[in-house]
């Protein structure tokens, strides 16, 4: 399928595994460079391999754990030219959203994804 997004720039959270991955596997197949993130190094080098392997498109990755905000704050630093990011990490406390602040919702079990490893 030719979705017109070759040269674009895309960030996937949780893509070591399941969705995440076949989301990264996918733009990637349509040209974009491919930034993925999630907590295991070891597994997000798998998916990075492959992925170069089969596409030829830039591939890095981080290995971090997103409910750490300094983490986010990093990976928002260092990419800041995303044009497409598919957030496919975490879980989302019960309750009105607007009503949740931080510390809610980085508690342990609630929010986790992966901090950096290129």
């Amino acid at each position: 399928m030719e979705l017109g997004l070759r040269g674009k720039k895309a960030l996937v959270t949780g893509a070591s595994k399941g969705i995440g991955r076949a989301c990264a596997e996918v733009l990637a197949s349509e040209g974009c460079d491919v930034v993925l993130v999630s907590r295991t190094a070891a597994d997000l080098e798998t998916v990075r391999a492959k992925i170069a392997a089969e596409h030829n498109v830039a591939v890095r990755y981080y290995a971090v754990d997103l409910a750490d905000s300094k983490n986010v704050d990093t990976v928002a630093r260092e990419c800041p030219d995303i044009d497409i990011m598919i957030n496919n990490a975490g879980a989302i406390p019960g309750g009105d959203i607007a009503a949740i602040d931080e510390a809610r919702w980085r508690e342990p079990g609630i929010s986790k994804c992966s901090a950096i490893s290129t």
